[in-house]
């Protein structure tokens, strides 16, 4: 015969402790299924229009779905959609192959004469276009010499932006061109 094992009693303070949560739990659940029905019901009465009402319940909507989603599967809405990692494969074996074509590419690198930098990307040429890798030291020299001489951040601000404007053309340049025609 086997004897019940008998478990020790809960303090009542761990137990308030126990319900409490429980309930709090329970409500924001209940809160969240609410959210998740009432905020599309009212997004779609009218008047329907776009404004800081309708995206306000957009975010309720969005987070009472995320807890209950979170609740449920342990990852938010934002995880599930994300695409799985892809290093991890299902077998030794992809694995390995996964491994072949990662040398491969660096060999076919290092033959191209990469040498293992990156070129630059579509987007970094447009963003950065043909500025060297040690731009942000040439700024912060010339950003030294023109605290030296005097001038403030602002006076700096309206220089970029007259450069910028006038696709660097000198003040002196632009005013004589305009007098002439």
């Amino acid at each position: 015969m086997s004897t019940p094992t008998v478990t020790p009693p809960i303090p009542p303070e761990q137990r308030l402790a126990l319900e409490q949560q429980a309930r709090y739990n329970r409500i924001v659940r209940n809160l969240a299924i609410g959210g998740v029905i009432a905020c599309p019901l009212i997004i779609a009465l009218p008047p329907r229009k776009l404004d800081l009402y309708t995206f306000t319940l957009a975010v309720g909507f969005y987070l009472s779905a995320d807890h209950l989603c979170t609740v449920n599967t342990g990852r938010g809405l934002v995880q599930q959609l994300a695409p799985r990692r892809l290093d991890a494969m299902p077998t030794e074996q992809a694995r390995e192959m996964q491994r072949r074509i990662r040398e491969e590419r660096e060999k076919g690198r290092m033959l191209s004469g990469e040498s293992g930098a990156e070129e630059k990307g579509i987007f970094g040429r447009l963003w950065m276009g043909d500025e060297k890798d040690d731009w942000k030291e040439r700024r912060l020299e010339e950003e030294r010499k023109a605290l030296e001489e005097g001038k403030g951040y602002m006076d700096m601000i309206f220089e970029q932006i007259w450069d910028v404007w006038n696709w660097d053309k000198k003040k002196g340049d632009g005013e004589e061109g305009s007098k002439k025609e």
